[in-house]
């Protein structure tokens, strides 16, 4: 059965000393209540950060004064309730199209299609360059749907394959 999650956008500013400034979600209840700090909780309980990689601190765009960046935490949602409640300024909750959008355009962009293991791709050449034919393990490496080493798709990249990968419902 699919976990049930929420989205919500956090505003992440900087301390005088440059690190970042998160709200301090340790003082949800549902936070004391698990007898975890807040960045476990989100972990283990959630699907931890996902950060805008498009503008960071240190830039200014539309989207993020200097100063100031986003991050995506998708988690219970009595988490979300009460972050939106007691942090309104820093916290909106998300709809699923909303983390769409941040997840494909911000937080994962940079990522790649594929991921390569040149390893077993040197192999499949050097055989090939042999004349040499292939097994059927080195056929299915070379198909990026499978999960054979040598090219696969990376399930991270899009919110579509990560939502899958991880077994996730998005609710209201």
């Amino acid at each position: 059965m699919a976990r049930e999650l929420v989205p919500l956008k956090v505003k992440i500013g900087i301390k005088e000393n440059g690190q970042a400034k998160y709200p301090d979600f340790n003082q949800l209840q549902v936070v004391k209540d698990s007898g975890m700090d807040w960045s476990k909780y989100v972990d283990i309980q959630g699907l931890g950060w996902h950060y805008d990689k498009t503008s960071g601190h240190k830039e200014e765009t539309v989207d993020s004064p200097f100063g100031q960046q986003w991050g995506v935490l998708i988690v219970p949602k009595v988490f979300v309730t009460e972050a939106t409640t007691t942090f309104p300024d820093d916290c909106t909750k998300l709809t699923e199209s909303e983390l769409e959008d941040f997840y494909n355009n911000k937080a994962h962009a940079h990522e790649p299609d594929e991921k390569i293991n040149e390893k077993v791709l040197q192999g499949i050449q050097m055989k090939q360059s042999l004349g040499l034919s292939l097994t059927e393990q080195q056929i299915k490496a070379l198909d990026p749907n499978d999960n054979t080493p040598g090219i696969t798709k990376n399930k991270r990249k899009t919110w579509a394959d990560f939502k899958s990968l991880v077994n996730v419902k998005i609710v209201k």
